[in-house]
């Protein structure tokens, strides 16, 4: 997006839709737009104000976003997915959109593409949209940004170089739920918060990790539908099997985030946002059995982070597979500790404040708590929704809230945990020192933050 401050003047005579789109942010203060209901009635989207979306990878979530963006009145311009079966319904479903199997093809032919939206697996994620971004292509990224913490910093990085509009796809970023948890814990409804408990039920019932999850066998045939070498992406090469794709891949450390990358985006989002937690000094973290293969089917990660402003030292802790924190003793008789799939618990001076996944049904424990507090006072300006925000934001309205400085934060947050997990059995509180990127106190850790080297052939040299 240019950064350029020029008045725009209303004269879009000879200046292509694509120029026009690209300067539109800058220029937007200044630009009559004729209302949409005069062009063409109620909701109508006039062509010359439609982003061209690329959507990469559109069966499950992609499937999803595409639909939103599409309901939004954008133009679903190309649609490009390695395991033509699983996205055949999106495929079909815009037979107006260009197909491609291979993203760099993709935006290296369609110079009208605005946008890109991103819902591959973990492993794909920084490739593809750094590829984006450097070709001047709005980014959206399904959570979790990245699988490594280099790869997180580095889409931060480039985002902040090139100017694109990002956002990453945690949709309960921009619910009423996560907003109201923020005011509350912010306009001090219990206090100092010095603790908070999350969890999530992950991976129980959805994908299989464990000591017992191993390499799978080769098929002897690989579907015609699936590109596998361009499925394998970065990660070393293994033989097709469907123990991979199109799902299990979350719980494989070549190609997903666990338990913690899948949900923490979800759960971890709202303490992260409202006590602006920022980097954590020490994480340790203990588990069941696992492998090099498999994350483990549960775990505890628990973080430290430093005094920030007016706020005093937090301690994070994160459970999952089933493991839960422990019950408050505020907690009436009877009542469960939160929803069956997950939730968080701020522990404040002052009281206690429960929620479930996205902040959904926050209450004070004990509940009494809920008519001597009442609602917080709004005091922050609601989100539309997550691809509205960023939508909005690419035609120079407005800005995203969960852009890739801010998911860059939280997903590294993410994968520091994740780290701690894979060297528990050192049994040593691990410092992080943020500014250096690195375990200070024990260093066969840092070579898992960047496994670039470990890169197939031409992956690396497109992240950078």
């Amino acid at each position: 997006m240019s950064k350029d401050k020029k008045k725009n003047t209303g004269d879009t005579n000879g200046i292509s839709r694509k120029k026009f789109l690209s300067t539109s942010a800058t220029a937007a203060a200044g630009f009559f737009v004729v209302p949409r209901h005069v062009l063409g009635g109620s909701g109508f989207t006039a062509p010359s104000d439609r982003l061209n979306i690329a959507c990469i990878g559109v069966g499950g979530m992609g499937a999803s976003n595409t639909r939103s963006l599409a309901e939004l009145g954008e133009n679903i311009y190309a649609l490009c997915d390695v395991d033509e079966e699983y996205a055949a319904e999106t495929l079909y479903s815009y037979p107006k959109a260009k197909r491609y199997v291979d993203f760099r093809e993709m935006l290296d032919k369609e110079d009208e593409i605005d946008a890109v939206m991103v819902a591959t697996p973990d492993n794909t994620h920084a490739a593809i949209a750094i590829y984006a971004m450097e070709r001047g292509k709005h980014a959206f990224v399904q959570k979790p940004l990245t699988r490594t913490i280099y790869e997180a910093r580095r889409m931060a990085e480039v985002a902040e170089e090139t100017g694109v509009v990002t956002q990453m796809g945690n949709q309960g970023h921009a619910f009423e739920s996560t907003y109201r948890i923020v005011e509350y814990i912010r306009q001090g409804a219990i206090g100092e918060v010095s603790k908070v408990d999350c969890w999530t039920n992950r991976p129980k019932g959805y994908w299989p990790q464990g000591a017992d999850v191993h390499p799978a066998d080769e098929m002897p045939v690989v579907p015609y539908t699936m590109h596998w070498d361009l499925w394998i992406g970065p990660s070393p090469y293994r033989p097709y099997h469907p123990d991979y794709a199109p799902f299990a891949w979350r719980g494989r450390w070549d190609f997903g985030s666990g338990s913690l990358g899948d949900m923490g985006a979800h759960i971890m989002d709202q303490p992260y946002w409202a006590l602006d937690l920022g980097m954590p000094e020490e994480v340790h973290a203990s588990s069941t059995p696992f492998n090099n293969e498999a994350f483990p089917l549960g775990s505890s990660v628990h973080y430290s982070f430093p005094s920030n402003g007016d706020r005093g030292p937090v301690e994070l802790n994160w459970y999952d597979g089933g493991l839960l924190p422990p019950r408050p003793e505020e907690l009436e008789d009877g009542k469960p500790l939160g929803a069956s799939g997950g939730g968080m618990i701020f522990h404040g001076t002052d009281g206690k404040l429960m929620a479930d996944v996205y902040g959904r049904n926050a209450r004070f424990i004990p509940e009494s708590d809920m008519n001597r507090i009442g609602e917080p006072e709004k005091t922050m300006e609601r989100s539309p929704g997550i691809h509205e925000e960023w939508v909005a934001a690419a035609k120079g309205n407005g800005t995203t809230s969960s852009n890739f400085e801010y998911a860059a934060a939280l997903t590294e947050t993410m994968l520091i945990g994740n780290m701690a997990i894979r060297f528990s059995d050192s049994n040593i509180k691990l410092e992080w020192d943020a500014d250096n990127m690195q375990v200070s106190n024990l260093p066969e850790a840092n070579e898992w933050l960047d496994d670039r080297n470990d890169f197939r052939t031409g992956w690396r040299e497109i992240i950078g």
